[in-house]
């Protein structure tokens, strides 16, 4: 059934026949109609893989083995049936719980290929969620199967494996839909598919415990259909993408329902805590305890990263605002913040060399700004090199750069004036070609309590000074 709207066809059929499922008068046809549409399922999930050829392709075949041993149980079942043989364990159960198995399998492998590396929040949240839904598990699916006396032992063992896989997959699914990265289509699908899968597990769990359950119902099309949704998943043309390294989950990230499903899940010790009073049965007080210690844990643990994380962005938005992104030098707001500071002091006269770049404008518009980036880092660094470890080197803007020398005389400033200049003028290397540029530097040595914004502008006077006097000069300003 390949092509693009096969998926459909075959989603639309499978959800009418879930309809008139419990309505088909005889119980060997609805037999024979759910045998052959798991193994359907099977088949199609093969052929997808076939058809599209992802690069991991186990996730799939394990899905493929979860349809297939279903519908071996359901014959066993059916068979079983026939015989008028009502026993547990039977030998459905047999192909049922690795069913189950096969299905975990297959979230692993779809989760640990979404998800590369070490994602701490992710791994946080879906330990919450899964916290959170193991103590209601706990209250109305796994406490009065493991109290069902009626039971052997291995009947109980066989019981109580059916809810806890089903909370395994919920866990590994919380897991797989936790972070960042592409959601195709057929991600959609396979995430739908395994969640009917486990609605359908977890209410028919329920109408067993209360003596509910028949065979032939509504119910039993909420499996043949769940399969065909997880067929419809690698029948769709993006069922490639599925298995597509994501994103890690930034621990200052937590969107809106995640934020909601983390608070409901955190709820979940006090409100098992109150129903189980409603019902006026025993307090787990043991399992209350322990669900509520961990998901405070959790939970601190998450807002911890969350803390770490906004400071990180803190201290990055800072450094960002006063740091030239191309060279790593202090930008023209910090330049001036620190030359303020400077000539508010008392400790002396402060030099300021303002330089601008000789022939850096051929360089970028024969050879790319590629080349000029690197030209004006290069000059970055040699400047940088120069100085002493107080003192500050800015980049302006373009090709024009500032150094303050706090507490230097006319000799020291024009004794780094010129180490500048001879720095500036050796050869770089632009991929195979040498190109060269020079300088022209003004000096201003300003006094304590100077007017911050004229000294800037005397200093680029001599600067423009030092230009027009035929470049590669030094130029005091007067």
């Amino acid at each position: 059934m390949p092509g693009s709207r096969g998926w459909q066809w075959y989603v639309a059929f499978c959800a009418v026949l879930a309809l008139v499922y419990p309505l088909l008068p005889w119980e060997h046809v609805q037999a024979v109609l759910a045998t052959l549409l798991h193994f359907c399922a099977s088949g199609i999930i093969l052929a997808g893989v076939r058809i599209y050829r992802p690069a991991l392709r186990w996730p799939w075949y394990a899905l493929a083995a979860r349809a297939g041993l279903f519908a071996v149980g359901d014959i066993a079942y059916w068979t079983q049936s026939a015989f008028g043989q009502d026993v547990f364990p039977s030998w459905a159960d047999a192909f049922y719980v690795p069913s189950n198995l096969a299905l975990i399998a297959a979230l692993i492998g779809f989760t640990l290929s979404r998800h590369t590396g070490w994602d701490r929040p992710g791994l946080i949240d879906a330990a919450v969620l899964t916290i959170g839904a193991s103590m209601l598990a706990w209250l109305y699916l796994i406490s009065p199967t493991a109290g069902d006396g009626t039971l052997s032992l291995f009947a109980q063992a066989v019981s109580l494996a059916y809810p806890i896989l089903d909370l395994t997959a919920l866990a590994v699914l919380f897991r797989l839909t936790i972070g960042a990265g592409k959601r195709p289509f057929a991600y959609r699908l396979l995430v739908a598919g395994v969640s009917c899968l486990l609605v359908t597990d977890i209410a028919y769990t329920l109408l067993e415990l209360e003596g509910l359950y028949s065979a032939g119902g509504l119910l039993d099309g909420g499996w043949f259909f769940s399969h065909a949704l997880l067929a419809a998943a690698a029948l769709h043309p993006s069922m490639p993408a599925i298995s597509q390294a994501t994103a890690p989950l930034l621990a200052g990230v937590i969107g809106r329902r995640r934020l909601y499903g983390l608070a409901a899940a955190s709820l979940m010790a006090p409100l098992v805590l109150l129903l189980e009073w409603l019902r006026g049965g025993p307090i787990d007080a043991p399992l209350i305890a322990f669900g509520s210690i961990a998901l405070y844990l959790l939970v601190l643990a998450r807002l911890h990263g969350v803390v770490e994380q906004l400071d990180d962005s803190l201290q990055t938005a800072r450094t960002q605002a006063h740091t030239d992104q191309l060279t790593g030098l202090a930008n023209r707001r910090l330049f001036h913040d620190r030359w303020q500071q400077n000539l508010s002091g008392t400790a002396g006269p402060t030099a300021l060399l303002y330089v601008d770049l000789d022939g850096f404008k051929k360089i970028n518009d024969t050879l790319g700004h590629e080349s000029g980036d690197v030209v004006l880092r290069t000059v970055a660094e040699r400047i940088s090199a120069v100085v002493r470890s107080g003192d500050v080197v800015a980049r302006l803007g373009g090709d024009e750069f500032a150094v303050i020398l706090p507490g230097a005389s006319d000799e020291h400033a024009d004794d780094i004036a010129s180490r500048i200049l001879a720095t500036i003028s050796r050869p770089i290397d632009l991929d195979g070609h040498r190109v060269s540029v020079g300088a022209s530097i003004g000096v201003l040595l300003a006094p304590p309590g100077a007017d911050p914004e004229q000294s800037i502008k005397s200093a680029d006077s001599a600067m423009y000074a030092a230009k027009t006097g035929g470049r590669g000069q030094i130029r005091h300003a007067s």
